[in-house]
């Protein structure tokens, strides 16, 4: 990591920098906070930038440009679009090549070297983030509908600080994400609801370093990654990391059942409050999902602190749907939203694409949750395809590998099929990728059980025995590509 030495500067020391026309991020600045060593000296370490970025795809001139080392990629690659762009600074790592250095010398354009571009990266996010304490973070883990519990949250929060809620951008949480949804905090900002994803140990608690939150918020337990998790115990621990940053007086936000739930409670500091929701008596927050009625789905919320009831009747089904919205509920209420403000955000709450998406072509309703997959949410989707899916119209599930699992891979998968089977037993399942392929050779074949080795193999048959008024399920992790099959 690089040895950072300066902490931010005080937010005063910013309302003057402001105020004096001076830039938000000087050179002197930059070089403190980095511990960088200047390979082309700007004119004057007085000035500097307005902006940073990662990304030379959306550089605007003017702005630092910090090109990261990562596994997959190399930003100094990207120096010289950087440059050509107007580049204020380049940040980089390893030294750039002579030619970049001429062209960036030319153009007077400081290049600063650090230790490590990525630390450097995520502590100038912490500065940045440090300059608007208004803005209060709300932080988001869990095994599964982490994204969608965020644009709910987001929801709700936008009915009492309107204008004032920044959430993730997509799915952007993890060491290169929340720095850069960090960045996006501005002056306007009330709330920012920050979602943190994890696959290895420990990466939860270095993106709570980045993001410390007011509200922590672990939506569920469940089965993902166990590769690395080994089981639903190693996957509590792992997220009750985001508990431990907790600031002082916060609010720690858990399921009441989930399993690990003890070791939740434990990693909460003392003084912050711990609050809990469930679909039993004696949760901070009491809900119950009543299913479909006239094409809009119920839940009903009880807070037990006010003991006031409200029913929601919004788009999104589906038990999942309901816990999600309850684990919601309970961290805006966090941050003194009302009840009614709870279901005006709740009723209009949207989830972005691949999650829970509906789209009707030529007669057949493709139904697409492929965004990611765990047997937890495998479970959950089939059961939610069956409230969604018209009585009497045929069904189709296409399945495809979950990823990063370890263990059984191929019991695993096969214990959702079964699943699947049972739920839907007159129904076609197609089954894609090698994981799935291996399971279903271990099911007894009755003719509605098909393999497809790949996504193309899978479009041909589906397309091959889709017919007017069918429902086709498409749910995997997001990297075998079962999306794809979704029509836009």
């Amino acid at each position: 990591m690089t040895r950072i030495l300066s902490t931010p500067p005080s937010t005063s020391s910013r309302e003057t920098t402001a105020l004096s026309g001076m830039p938000f991020l000087s050179f002197a600045e930059l070089e403190k906070a980095t511990c960088g060593r200047w390979l082309v000296a700007p004119g004057s370490m007085d000035s500097g930038v307005e902006r940073l970025t990662d990304d030379s795809r959306t550089l605007v001139p003017g702005e630092l440009f910090i090109a990261i080392k990562g596994e997959l990629t190399d930003g100094r690659m990207y120096l010289p679009s950087a440059l050509e762009k107007g580049a204020g600074c380049l940040l980089v790592q390893d030294d750039p090549p002579p030619s970049v250095l001429q062209a960036a010398s030319a153009s007077g354009c400081p290049c600063l070297k650090v230790e490590d571009s990525l630390a450097a990266y995520q502590h100038l996010a912490l500065w940045h983030r440090a300059q608007f304490p208004q803005a209060r973070i709300l932080a988001i883990t869990g095994s599964c509908g982490k994204t969608s519990t965020k644009e709910m949250c987001a929801a709700i929060l936008e009915e009492h600080f309107p204008g004032g809620v920044l959430k993730t951008a997509g799915s952007t949480n993890n060491h290169f994400g929340v720095p850069r949804n960090l960045y996006r905090i501005d002056g306007a900002t009330r709330v920012a609801v920050i979602e943190m994803g994890t696959n290895h140990p420990g990466e939860i608690a270095s993106l709570v370093r980045l993001a410390p939150p007011e509200v922590g918020v672990v939506c569920n337990i469940g089965e993902a990654h166990l590769e690395f998790f080994h089981d639903l115990v190693g996957v509590a621990r792992e997220k009750s990391s985001i508990f431990k940053g907790i600031l002082p007086g916060g609010t720690a936000v858990y399921p009441a059942a989930a399993t690990g739930a003890e070791i939740l409670r434990a990693a909460v500091p003392d003084g912050a409050r711990i609050l809990a929701f469930g679909n039993g008596s004696g949760a901070d927050l009491e809900y119950e999902y009543l299913g479909e009625e006239d094409g809009l789905f119920r839940l009903r919320l009880k807070w037990r602190s006010s003991g006031e009831e409200r029913l929601v009747r919004w788009r999104l089904g589906g038990a999942h749907s309901a816990s999600n919205g309850a684990c919601a509920a309970l961290a805006a209420t966090a941050f003194g939203c009302t009840p009614d403000e709870v279901v005006a955000g709740l009723q209009r709450c949207v989830l972005p694409g691949e999650r829970m998406e509906v789209v009707e072509r030529a007669g057949v309703h493709w139904v697409n949750d492929a965004f990611n997959a765990n047997p937890t949410s495998m479970r959950a989707a089939i059961e939610w395809f069956g409230e969604v899916k018209p009585k009497g119209a045929r069904a189709i599930l296409a399945l495809g590998d979950m990823l990063e699992l370890g263990g059984d891979v191929v019991q695993i998968h096969k214990a959702v099929l079964e699943f699947a089977r049972k739920r839907f037993p007159e129904a076609c399942i197609v089954a894609v990728g090698s994981a799935m392929c291996s399971a279903a050779e271990a099911l007894v074949e009755d003719g509605r059980l098909i393999s497809c080795g790949d996504v193309e193999e899978a479009r041909a048959r589906l397309m091959s025995i889709a017919r007017d008024g069918d429902w086709i399920l498409l749910k995997s992790s997001h990297g075998i590509g079962l999306t794809k099959l979704a029509p836009r």
